[in-house]
């Protein structure tokens, strides 16, 4: 079954996860096939008119479609979402936000880090990878039209993921880069939000 599951979206019988150096076009989503959780920290660059806005921050996704951002520098500011809410916590206003899922949360970048593997090749069309500086670079469209990212970039170095950037339809070039990236199982609890005194809960 397992194979099966696989080979309906690589075409290929998969034998080991991929190396980024061998990554192609027609073979990405192999790099993510025994990759079901991801914990990072990361750099987010929002570019826009010339003008840039950098946050960090820190990312916990599950190939099951649950996740938890956290900003922490400048702003503090959690996201998160299990199967059917999305949470927005936000320190300084001390309010938490809970909207149901399917009419918030239709597409985001981190959709790659979040879809069941056998359905990327239905969310994404790789256009192309190409090497360039020992990296690999790979340019990545969705196929929902109503999205709001237009193209994804994803970079590869040394056989780790090491970047993704975006640009969306506000024209906004955003890039995130990952540091000390992991794709080991971690608690899950590390995906829940705790919710300090005083905060005002609101359901949308």
């Amino acid at each position: 079954m397992f194979c099966k599951i696989l080979n309906s979206f690589l075409s290929v019988i998969f034998s080991g996860s991929l190396l980024a150096s061998d990554i192609k076009a027609d073979n990405l989503f192999q790099f993510f096939a025994d990759k079901y959780f991801l914990e990072t920290s990361f750099t987010q660059t929002t570019s826009k008119d010339f003008k840039d806005r950098q946050i960090r921050g820190k990312l916990n996704a599950t190939r099951s479609g649950n996740f938890k951002i956290e900003y922490f520098e400048p702003m503090k500011e959690i996201i998160s979402a299990d199967d059917t809410f999305l949470y927005k916590l936000d320190i300084e206003l001390e309010q938490l936000d809970i909207v149901p899922r399917e009419e918030y949360f239709k597409d985001t970048p981190i959709n790659i880090f979040i879809t069941e593997l056998e359905d990327l090749n239905d969310t994404y069309l790789v256009e192309s990878c190409i090497n360039e500086n020992n990296s690999v670079i790979c340019t990545i469209t969705t196929k929902d039209l109503d999205s709001f990212v237009d193209k994804l970039f994803l970079k590869f170095t040394a056989n780790e993921l090491t970047e993704l950037s975006y640009l969306d339809s506000f024209g906004q070039s955003v890039t995130l880069e990952f540091d000390e990236i992991s794709w080991k199982k971690f608690d899950k609890a590390k995906l829940l939000i705790e919710t300090p005194e005083g905060i005002d809960v609101v359901y949308h």
